[in-house]
C-alpha cells in the first residue's frame, strides 16, 4: 500500500499545477497534502494565495464528506523557513473533536522538538 494516494490535480491561474494527495500514517488520520511540485520551483505569492484558497475550499468539502461538519479542519503552511522537506505544501487534517485536535498538535510538538533537537531530518535554512 502506497503512503500516500492522488485525489485530485489542480491548475493554477499561472498554469503552473499542485495535487491534493491523501497521506496514510497512523499517528494523523484523515490528513491531506496540497502540494506544489518541486520541479516548478518555489511558487510565487499569488500561487500561495491561491493555493491557500484552494486548500480551505478542499478541507472544508473533505471535512463534509468525512467528517460530516465542514468546519471540523485544521489547515496548516509552513514557510520555508520552517518546514522539514523541500517543497510548498498545505497540510490539510480533517478533526472531529476537541480530542482529535490535541493530538494532532501534540504529534506536531514530538515532529518538532526532535527536528530542533537534530534527532530528525530538517531542510530548512537556519534564521537567526
Amino acid at each position: 500500500m502506497s503512503n500516500s494516494d492522488l485525489e485530485h490535480k489542480f491548475e493554477l491561474s499561472s498554469g503552473h499545477s499542485c495535487q491534493l494527495l491523501r497521506i496514510r500514517k497512523d499517528l494523523i488520520p484523515n490528513y491531506y497534502i496540497l502540494a506544489f511540485s518541486k520541479t516548478q520551483g518555489e511558487p510565487t505569492p499569488e500561487e500561495v494565495t491561491e493555493m491557500l484558497k484552494l486548500g480551505t475550499f478542499h478541507a472544508q468539502k473533505l471535512a463534509e464528506e468525512v467528517v460530516g461538519d465542514p468546519e471540523a479542519f485544521t489547515v496548516l503552511y509552513s514557510g520555508y523557513s520552517a518546514r522539514r522537506e523541500k517543497g510548498w505544501h498545505v497540510h490539510i487534517v480533517l478533526l472531529g473533536s476537541r480530542w482529535k485536535k490535541a493530538w494532532l498538535y501534540m504529534i506536531l510538538s514530538g515532529k518538532n522538538l526532535s527536528q530542533a533537537f537534530g534527532l530528525r531530518k530538517d531542510d530548512a535554512p537556519g534564521i537567526k
